[in-house]
């Protein structure tokens, strides 16, 4: 009997856990999937803390996953499953979908690259202490033409070294002496994927928004419709204001130009006619002259 039930619990278990992920798959609209090798660990677990009750992350087998998504309905997304090869694991979450891409950049950190991934910046190592023994090591140094010395018994960099450009595929010496160096040369945060709001799929670029380009797009159309607005003599709380200015400035122009005395004008047109008058005066006396 001992024996029969131990025999059933990972079944009990995978039931459970099929159940567990059917009622999130339920529960939240938003799934979005995470690239657990272009992932930082540590910043899953921040993200976790930040959005507490607001978004879970949760990882399972892949069969697992698909299984509890057709039984809840979710078939768009059990097709895009079994099509995946990386890992991932999924937020479940009822966030926007653009949100929570930004709110995921905001949490990315310069790390040391693994083999074969290409550098988010130009690499530099600094002139310093490495902390190394000497030893085969300095081979490597070598390889990468990283001037070296020896004092007091560790590796020192001699001077400062770009070993690699913005773009450049990171080789695996290169990223095994980033390593022991703890130099960043790639940009880590929670990896989208995809993102699923209903069974609308969202891949990760179209998720990015420029933000800072967004908002002076935004403002360069603000400005373009309340010119618009102005000029055709649109009334809003926005125009009401300029829209009098402009009206004000024209009354006044015609008043000037048909030399209607106001309050507002009798200055500007008893400044005019004695220039006119001085102006005539001098005519006058010319011809006298003459």
């Amino acid at each position: 009997m001992v024996r029969a039930a131990l025999l059933l619990r990972p079944r009990e278990y995978k039931a459970k856990r099929v159940e567990e992920l059917k009622n999130m798959f339920k529960t939240y609209r938003v799934i979005g999937f995470i690239d657990l090798f272009r992932s930082s660990a540590d910043l899953i677990h921040l993200f976790r803390s930040k959005f507490r009750g607001q978004a879970v992350i949760k990882a399972a087998r892949k069969t697992l996953v698909i299984r509890a998504a057709k039984e809840a309905g979710r078939e768009k997304i059990a097709e895009y499953i079994e099509k995946e090869k990386r890992p991932f694991a999924l937020i479940f979450t009822n966030i926007n979908p653009f949100i929570l891409k930004l709110e995921l950049d905001k949490g990315k950190v310069l790390t040391p690259p693994r083999p074969g991934e290409t550098a988010d910046i130009d690499v530099v190592v600094p002139p310093i202490n490495t902390g190394l023994q000497p030893g085969p090591i300095l081979s490597e140094f070598g390889k990468l033409k990283i001037p070296t010395r020896i004092e007091g018994g560790t590796i020192w960099i001699a001077r400062e070294t770009t070993v690699a450009r913005k773009g450049d595929v990171i080789q695996p010496t290169l990223a095994s002496l980033l390593a022991k160096l703890e130099i960043g040369a790639v940009y880590r945060s929670i990896n989208l994927l995809v993102a699923f709001d209903g069974d609308l799929i969202i891949p990760s670029e179209l998720l990015t928004i420029d933000v800072e380009g967004t908002r002076r797009m935004l403002s360069e159309a603000h400005s373009t419709s309340l010119a618009l607005a102005i000029e055709v003599g649109y009334a809003a709380p926005e125009t009401i204001v300029p829209m009098i200015v402009r009206a004000y400035r024209s009354a006044i122009s015609v008043s000037l130009a048909a030399g209607y005395t106001t309050k507002e004008t009798i200055e500007i047109l008893l400044a005019k006619a004695v220039s006119e008058a001085a102006t005539l005066q001098r005519v006058v006396d010319s011809r006298s002259v003459s």
